[in-house]
């Protein structure tokens, strides 16, 4: 709430539960695109064709694009931490990141989604340190600037 009690007048969602919904409509949304992904296989003796469904992973940016697309407002705020709407919209958007990690985790494991990006989506890297030793050493030269 703002200071003087009333609600934040730019505030798109009102409660955490607003938000909420909104990302699991996204997730709808996201199931739908799956449609548009479909895996073609021809099978069995007489090749019939089969398709299947991947399965589609949860992504931030892809949630504020599909926001903006259906409301025309923009929520990265919510998510980067520069709103001044309090903490009581903390715990949602930590479940929804946690969700979102979840989902690319498991397609990962699962060998459903590409190993190294979806590490890179959730933060996490392989980080490999190379030590380079060296030293040189250079004998004693005789001064060769006193040339008489």
């Amino acid at each position: 709430m703002g200071a003087n009690g009333n609600i934040h007048p730019t505030r798109i969602f009102k409660t955490p539960d607003e938000l909420l919904k909104a990302w699991n409509k996204y997730k709808e949304h996201r199931q739908e695109q799956s449609k548009k992904w479909l895996t073609v296989n021809y099978v069995g003796r007489d090749g019939e064709r089969k398709t299947d469904e991947p399965n589609m992973p949860y992504d931030i940016d892809g949630f504020f694009a599909w926001y903006y697309n259906e409301h025309g407002r923009f929520i990265h705020q919510y998510f980067d931490g520069t709103y001044d709407y309090g903490d009581e919209f903390l715990g949602i958007v930590t479940h929804i990141t946690a969700e979102r990690n979840d989902s690319i985790k498991t397609g990962t494991l699962l060998g459903h989604f590409n190993a190294s990006m979806g590490n890179r989506i959730v933060g996490l890297t392989d980080k490999k340190e190379t030590t380079l030793k060296g030293s040189i050493n250079i004998p004693n030269l005789p001064d060769i600037g006193n040339r008489e």
